[in-house]
C-alpha cells in the first residue's frame, strides 16, 4: 500500500504542481477516497479550494488533514492561513505557532505568522519573525518585503528603504522588488526616483493593476498629467482597479482641459457608484457631479474600502470634564496653501481659558511666513509625519484629546486612518472636504444652510454643524494689497474688460465654459484671465474657444507663485466667473478680499453652492445667480 500510496501521490501532486487545478481537484477527490487517514490529499485539495477563493471548503478540509495528522508543520501552517483569509486572524497564531514549534525552520510558518502579526498590529513581533525568515533564507525576497511593509505601518521610510534595496541586491529585476520600490520612493516624496523604478519594473512585463494606480499617481506628484493619464487608462482595463483608475484618469483629463470622450468615462463611472460595484476617486468626482446621493455613495465606497473602521480600538467614550476642552487639528496643510491660509485666524482666536488648541501637522515645513505664524498660534504643535496611525491613537487618548478636526477629508496629506481608529469620542469633518466622507467614524461636518439645506441632509452620513454666516472661515489679519501690479506685469492688454476665474482648471466642465464664451461674445473687448500651470490645458482651451467662435488670443493664462503675490493679480480684474458643479471656495475668498466681485451660479452639492455661501454673508445676494440664462445675462 504504501507504494502504492506513494505512487498516487506523486501523480497527483504533479498535476498540481503543473497547474492543471481541476485535474488535480478530481484526482485528490477520488485519493481521499481511497486514503481516507492520509492528511495529504485533504491538505493539497484544500490549498485547491483556497485558491479558488472557496473558503468554507477550504477549512473543513484542512480540519480533515489536521485531525488525520495533527502534527505535521504544513497543514498547521495552512490551517493558519485559511484562518487569516477568513478573518480569523486571532485564531491563526496558534496554529503558526504549533508549526514552529514542531519545525523551528519552517520558513513559511514564520513569514505568514509575521503577516497576522502585522494585520493585528503586532509590529514588534512581526518583525521578530521576518528577521528569522531572512537569517534562515538569505534569498526568501518576501522576507525584505514583509518587512518593509511593517516599517512603512510605523512610518520608518529609511528602514523601508534598506530593505527593499537588500531585496534589489538579491533579485535586482524582481517585479515585486522594483514596484515596492517605486511606491516607497513615491512615499518619501521623492517621485522623480519613484517614476524610473515604475518604469524599471514596467519593463518586468508583469505589470498588475495597482501598478498603473500608483504609477498614475506618482505621475500626477510630478505634475505629469498626460502620462499619468495612460497609466490610469491602461489601469482601467484590469477589473480590479477599473473604476478607479477610469474615474482619476477622468480628473487628470480635466486638469487639461482635455474633454474628449470624458462624458462616456463619466457615464461609466456614475454607473458603478449607483451599483456599488466599484471605487472610485471621491475628490475627482466633486469636479463633475452635482448629484449628492452619487457624491455619498462614491465617498461611503471609498472610505470604507481604503479606510475601514478599525475594531481594534474601541471608541474613546467622553473623558471626565477637563479644566478646558482640548481641540486638535489635522492637517497636512499647516503652510502657504489654500487651507492654511482661511484657518490661521481661526486658531489664533480660540478662548485660551477654554481651550487647549494642538496642531497635528502631517505636511511639509515650507518655511512661510503664513506656516511660522500658523505653528506659533497652536498650544503645542506635534509633527505626526513619522508617527503611526496605531501610535498616534494611542498618543491621542493618553493625552485625551475631547475633539479631533480632520481638515484634510480625502485629499492632501490626510491621515484617515487616525480618523478610522476612532482616535477621540469627537470626530470633526472641517474645511478640507466640501462634503461628506461617507463613514460613521466621522461624527459632525461643519457647514452652513447655504451650503447644506435641511432638504440635503439626507445625503450626508456626519451630523450637520450649521455657521450663522457661512462655514469658510477667513483670515481677518491678511495682509493688505499693495496693489503695485499692473497689467503689463501680467501680460495682459490695456483698456478691456477682464473677466477672470483664477479656480483649478478642473473646475471648468464644457457647459461652464461655453457659458464662458457666450458671454466673450456678447461683451465685445472682453478677455478672460485663468491660473494655470499645465501647457496642454492652455492649447486645449484655446482650441475649445475658436470651436465655439471666440479667438483664442482673448483668453490668458498665469501660471503658479506665491499666495500674496497671486492675490494681488485679483485686484486687476473686473469679475470673477464662477464654475459648476464645483464652485471658487477659497479663490472666491481671495477675489472679495481684493474687491473683485464673484458672480456665482448656485449648484445643487455642498461643492456647488460655497461662493453663494460667501456671498449671503457679506450681503451681496445680488451676484448669486440660480439658472445658466440669468448667470449669462447678469
Amino acid at each position: 500500500m504504501t507504494e502504492e500510496f506513494e505512487k498516487d501521490l506523486r501523480q497527483g501532486l504533479s498535476l498540481y504542481e503543473s497547474g492543471r487545478a481541476s485535474e488535480a481537484e478530481l484526482f485528490f477527490k477520488k485519493f481521499i477516497e481511497n486514503y481516507p487517514d492520509r492528511g495529504d490529499g485533504y491538505n493539497i485539495l484544500g490549498s485547491i479550494h483556497a485558491q479558488q477563493k472557496n473558503i468554507n471548503s477550504a477549512l473543513s478540509l484542512f480540519e480533515k488533514a489536521l485531525s488525520a495528522e495533527p502534527n505535521h508543520p504544513i497543514y498547521n501552517s495552512n490551517y493558519g492561513n485559511i484562518l487569516q483569509d477568513s478573518g480569523r486572524i486571532n485564531e491563526s497564531l496558534s496554529y503558526y505557532f504549533k508549526a514552529i514549534e514542531i519545525y523551528p525552520d519552517f520558513v513559511d510558518a514564520h513569514f505568514n505568522l509575521s503577516n497576522a502579526l502585522a494585520k493585528l498590529e503586532r509590529y514588534d513581533e512581526a518583525l521578530v519573525h521576518l528577521k528569522e525568515v531572512k537569517r534562515l533564507d538569505k534569498n526568501y525576497i518576501k522576507g525584505y518585503i514583509g518587512s518593509a511593509k511593517v516599517y512603512e505601518k510605523l512610518r520608518l521610510l529609511d528602514q523601508v528603504m534598506k530593505e527593499l534595496h537588500e531585496a534589489e541586491q538579491i533579485r535586482p529585476n524582481s517585479y515585486e522588488v522594483l514596484s515596492n520600490l517605486a511606491v516607497s520612493y513615491s512615499l518619501k516624496k521623492d517621485f522623480a526616483q519613484s517614476v524610473a523604478y515604475f518604469k524599471k519594473a514596467f519593463e518586468t512585463g508583469q505589470a498588475n493593476a495597482k501598478f498603473f494606480l500608483n504609477y498614475g499617481t506618482a505621475c500626477v506628484e510630478m505634475s505629469n498629467p498626460t502620462e499619468a493619464i495612460h497609466a490610469y487608462l491602461n489601469g482601467a482595463k484590469i477589473e480590479q482597479t477599473k473604476f478607479e483608475c477610469l474615474s482619476r484618469a477622468l480628473h487628470q483629463k480635466m486638469i487639461i482641459a482635455d474633454w474628449s470622450n470624458v462624458y462616456v468615462m463619466n457615464t461609466e463611472v456614475i454607473r458603478h457608484i449607483q451599483s456599488g460595484d466599484g471605487v472610485v476617486d471621491p475628490f475627482g468626482y466633486m469636479g463633475f457631479s452635482d448629484s449628492e446621493s452619487d457624491l455619498q455613495k462614491a465617498a461611503s465606497l471609498y472610505q470604507n474600502e481604503k479606510f475601514p473602521l478599525n475594531k481594534s480600538f474601541i471608541k474613546t467614550a467622553k473623558y471626565a470634564r477637563h479644566k478646558k476642552i482640548k481641540i486638535a487639528y489635522v492637517s497636512g496643510e499647516f503652510r502657504e496653501h489654500a487651507n492654511g491660509s482661511l484657518m490661521t485666524g481661526l486658531i489664533e482666536c480660540h478662548d485660551r481659558d477654554k481651550f487647549e488648541v494642538i496642531g497635528y501637522d502631517n505636511g511639509k515645513d515650507d518655511e512661510s511666513f503664513l506656516r511660522t505664524r500658523l505653528l506659533k498660534s497652536f498650544d503645542e504643535h506635534i509633527d505626526i509625519r513619522l508617527i503611526s496611525d496605531s501610535d498616534l491613537t494611542k498618543r491621542t487618548q493618553k493625552k485625551e484629546i475631547d475633539i479631533l478636526f480632520n481638515l484634510n477629508g480625502f485629499f492632501g496629506e490626510h491621515r484617515s486612518g487616525l480618523f478610522a481608529n476612532r482616535a477621540a469620542p469627537i470626530q470633526i469633518n472641517f474645511l478640507g472636504c466640501p462634503g461628506t466622507m461617507g463613514v460613521d467614524y466621522m461624527d459632525y461636518l461643519v457647514a452652513d444652510p447655504v451650503v447644506i439645506p435641511e432638504s440635503s441632509y439626507q445625503y450626508y452620513t456626519e451630523k450637520i454643524i450649521l455657521m450663522p454666516h457661512s462655514y469658510q472661515i477667513n483670515d481677518s489679519k491678511r495682509l493688505e494689497l499693495k496693489r503695485n501690479l499692473t497689467l503689463k506685469d501680467c501680460g495682459l492688454p490695456e483698456g478691456k474688460f477682464i473677466f477672470n476665474c483664477f479656480n483649478n482648471i478642473y473646475k471648468i466642465t464644457p457647459p461652464t465654459f461655453q457659458r464662458w464664451m457666450r458671454i466673450l461674445n456678447r461683451v465685445p473687448g472682453s478677455v478672460l484671465w485663468f491660473y494655470n500651470n499645465f501647457p496642454e490645458a492652455e492649447v486645449n482651451l484655446r482650441r475649445e474657444a475658436q470651436a465655439l467662435g471666440v479667438d483664442p488670443s482673448r483668453l490668458f493664462f498665469s501660471p503658479y507663485i506665491k499666495m500674496y503675490d497671486h492675490l494681488e493679480r485679483y485686484a486687476l480684474a473686473d469679475l470673477f466667473l464662477d464654475s459648476l458643479p464645483y464652485n471658487a471656495h477659497t479663490s472666491a475668498s481671495d477675489a472679495l478680499w481684493a474687491n473683485l466681485p464673484v458672480l456665482t451660479l448656485q449648484g445643487k452639492s455642498f461643492a456647488g453652492r460655497v461662493a453663494a455661501s460667501l456671498l449671503h454673508a457679506i450681503a451681496m445676494p445680488e451676484l448669486i445667480t440660480y439658472t445658466e440664462q440669468d448667470f449669462e445675462d447678469r
